[in-house]
């Protein structure tokens, strides 16, 4: 593949990335994370079941005619802020929950009932994403060639919201900041993250299926309560996946539940340990430093993410991207029929792309492509597979875009 790549490009995988490969979309997960619910017993002693019952139903009556905005990452913060509104007669101001007198909850839910059901989520959508990643459903081939060619044109840094590890399968050996290697797993260094800025690499922004804690199961004087290590074996990782013990406090009174994955609402607030921080920091950085950004699959949900990649595309020049994705029919004109969407918008405001104005894109200048007025970004809307499987398109894309 011949390209006039620079030498730093920044790529962003979202959830569409990984479907073609196995992993279920929401109703499936929905369906499968339910299932594993009624199967954990805690969850179903506890009264977790039919509290994670009751979050959804009465989210699925607040959204009315949209039951299905009730999904599990809304389903998931609501439990888990309705279990840290836990409030202790006699408790210090910094562990009494700062709205509790506000908000008051009223339901006959119990504190353990509410936890069991967040904690048994989270391990479920591990587990679900663990087991989907063992068996890819389609050939991993056409990933390897595309990280391979990214390699060989310049340093690919592929920062993703997944927790499959289809890429690592893909092109195992990337550079994930975890170098301190013990006999089981490696701990993550800021220090060596920070000095191989020029080397490719694969970095879980919301955690991974190789993510576990050390010290849930033996100790490790190097390690820290809520350290995460990286596992190479999956069946290992999901032994350590829960932290155990209390929580992270945040300033409001209330604790984060450790994990080795983020989910829910409030996403940002649980990046204050390793390595997440130091991925979050750089991010910020690469951004502004890539000469250009392909973001795949993603539907523009995360909007800390958003706010990284407007930094560059704000820039004069804006920064060169592509961004892959889905529309019926694989055409991007489909986007513009249907009802304006959060994902349409942040195109326009967030990755500068005018998909409003029709007169200033070319539609169809390539199947499945649209070219920004500006040449400097490109839109695929034929899915990532199909992306995949087109590698000489792509590069004649790069070459209309200047990157």
């Amino acid at each position: 593949m011949t390209t006039f790549w620079k030498k730093r490009i920044l790529v962003l995988v979202g959830a569409g990335a990984s479907v073609d490969f196995g992993i279920p979309q929401t109703r499936d997960f929905t369906a499968a994370l339910e299932n594993e619910l009624r199967n954990n017993q805690y969850c179903v002693k506890t009264g977790g079941l039919k509290a994670y019952e009751w979050v959804k139903s009465t989210l699925e009556e607040y959204y009315g005619a949209e039951p299905w905005e009730a999904h599990f990452e809304r389903v998931y913060h609501s439990l888990h802020e309705l279990a840290a509104m836990n409030h202790i007669d006699g408790a210090v101001p910094k562990y009494k929950p700062v709205l509790y007198p506000f908000l008051r909850p009223q339901h006959d839910h119990t504190n353990e009932a509410l936890r069991a059901a967040a904690n048994a989520m989270l391990e479920a959508i591990y587990k679900i994403a663990s087991t989907s990643s063992n068996t890819p459903k389609l050939s991993l081939a056409p990933l390897s060639a595309f990280i391979e060619g990214l390699k060989n044109h310049g340093v690919p840094r592929i920062y993703t919201t997944n927790y499959d590890d289809f890429f690592s399968q893909a092109c195992p050996g990337l550079f994930t900041g975890f170098t301190n290697k013990r006999d089981e797993y490696s701990l993550f260094s800021p220090k060596d993250y920070w000095e191989q800025w020029d080397t490719s690499g694969l970095f879980h922004l919301h955690g991974s299926v190789h993510f576990g804690f050390p010290l849930s199961i033996k100790r490790d004087p190097d390690v820290g309560i809520g350290d995460l290590g990286w596992y190479e074996s999956k069946e290992e990782a999901i032994r350590h996946a829960r932290g155990g013990g209390s929580g992270s406090s945040r300033l409001d009174g209330t604790q984060l539940e450790r994990s080795a994955i983020i989910t829910g609402l409030d996403k940002l607030g649980r990046l204050q340990q390793a390595p997440y921080l130091s991925y979050y920091g750089g991010l910020t950085r690469e951004a502004i430093e890539a000469d250009l950004i392909i973001v795949l699959g993603s539907g523009l949900g995360d909007l800390h993410l958003n706010s990284c990649l407007l930094q560059a595309r704000r820039t004069h020049p804006p920064t060169p991207i592509v961004y892959v994705g889905w529309w019926k029919g694989g055409d991007l004109r489909e986007a513009l029929r249907g009802e304006i969407t959060d994902q349409t918008i942040a195109m326009v405001h967030d990755l500068r792309i005018d998909i409003g104005s029709r007169d200033k894109m070319r539609f169809e200048a390539y199947p499945g492509w649209t070219i920004n007025g500006d040449t400097k970004a490109a839109v695929y809307a034929k899915g990532f597979y199909d992306f995949l499987e087109n590698p000489a398109t792509f590069a004649q894309v790069l070459k209309e875009i200047q990157a």
